[in-house]
This record gives C-alpha cells, structure tokens and sequence, in this order.
C-alpha cells in the first residue's frame, strides 16, 4: 500500500473537514488532495528526482511530502537551520531534486542542483515567478499507484557524530505503521493537534499522516513558542 491512499480515503470520506491550518491559510481534505495531486503532476512533469523541503511548518508540507509520494519520488525534509555548508552537502546529495524553500531560507539553498520554488507569503502558498507547483484546481484524480517498495520520505539524521545519514522510509513501512495504529477517520471533527516540531523532525513528520487519516485537523506553528501556542490553543 502506498501513501497516496491517505488521501484518496481522506478526500472521499471526510471531503469538507479541515485538515491542516497554518496561520490565516486552511485546507480541506479535497483542496489538500487537489493541491497535492497537482503538485504530483507536475513534479512528474520536471522530471524531479526527489522533493527537497527547506523551510518551516506550512500548509506546503503536506502538499510537498503527498506531491511527491504520488509522483514517486521521495520527500527529503532539510533542517533550514544548518550552516551553508551543511546545506549545499546535502543539497549535492539529491542532483535534479525540485528544492521548495522558505523565502528567507539560508544562503546554502542556492546551491540547489534543481528547480526551486519559494514559499510564500502566509495568505498564498506559492510565489511567482517560479510557480513550480500548480494551483489546486489544475487537477482532479489521484495519480497512478506507485510501488510501496519506492523510498516515500528520506530523514536525515541530526550528524551529531559524522555526517548525516539519511534514514529511508518506504511506502509500505509508513502505511504499515498507519494501518496498524490508527483508526479511519477516528477523531471527531471538533477535534485537532497543534503542530511545533519541525517538518525534518520524526515526530513533526509522522504525526502529518497519522492525524490526518484519523480526521484531526493539524494546525501548525512555524517555530514554538509559549505565548503563541497558549494563544493559539
């Protein structure tokens, strides 16, 4: 089973529910699944190798990770806190990758071997020119199934001790994970889990499917902190 399924299911059972909220921007299950089928059209059609995530929580993560577990290519989140030199390493490992980026992401993103959009400001979610990424309404149908053999999200670990190593999850072992621990549409539509890890993180990461499958709204922070998250709360 392949990840594409989490919305094919989400879209069809829960189309009008709010899953995920980011600032003043919020999508439903049938604009988060049209946004990221687009997203996966046209990453097949730049012939990307891999989707490299460089920024801070947004609406654009689960469009980014379901854009490219659709298109078949794997979602790589970077910790956009690095030095510039850590960054272009990484960014070297991954030739013709599609790099989405914050705006004021560090310089080392320059050293991207592939296209690159820029994230937006809050109440858009991509910038021109390099519209990258088609609008929602460009697309309607899932995209083909892909193998659950295929790397769906490459995870970097923090290199504390050597350089980072990027961890690889399969289709198959997130969707195992899922289907084992979580039941569809679960939650009730009041409900919801707010979001202050960081998308290159574990928990930041596999919360997004989990709690979506579940049908809990995901509201995310860019960063933590404690006024903010009360306020928000």
């Amino acid at each position: 089973m392949h990840l594409g399924l989490v919305l094919d299911m989400t879209a069809s059972g829960l189309p009008d529910r709010t899953a995920v909220v980011a600032g003043p921007v919020a999508l439903t299950h049938t604009e988060l699944a049209r946004a990221s089928w687009a997203a996966s059209a046209r990453i097949t059609e730049l012939g990307a190798t891999a989707v490299l995530y460089l920024g801070p929580n947004d609406v654009a993560v689960p469009v980014a990770l379901f854009g490219a577990a659709g298109a078949g290519v794997p979602f790589v989140p970077l910790n956009y806190r690095l030095s510039a030199d850590q960054l272009r390493a990484r960014l070297a490992e991954h030739p013709g990758a599609l790099v989405v980026a914050d705006a004021d992401a560090d310089p080392g993103a320059g050293a991207a071997p592939g296209p690159r959009v820029e994230l937006a400001s809050p109440d858009t979610l991509w910038t021109e020119p390099a519209r990258l990424l088609a609008p929602p309404g460009d697309r309607t149908e899932p995209p083909p199934p892909v193998d659950p053999d295929l790397p769906c999200v490459l995870l970097y670990t923090s290199g504390t001790t050597a350089a980072p190593k990027a961890a690889v999850l399969r289709h198959r072992h997130l969707m195992a994970y899922l289907l084992g621990t979580v039941e569809f549409a679960g939650a009730d539509e009041d409900e919801a889990t707010l979001v202050s890890v960081p998308p290159y993180h574990i928990a930041g990461l596999a919360n997004l499917p989990s709690n979506l499958y579940a049908g809990r709204t995901v509201h995310y922070l860019d960063q933590f902190d404690a006024a903010a998250w009360l306020e928000t709360v």
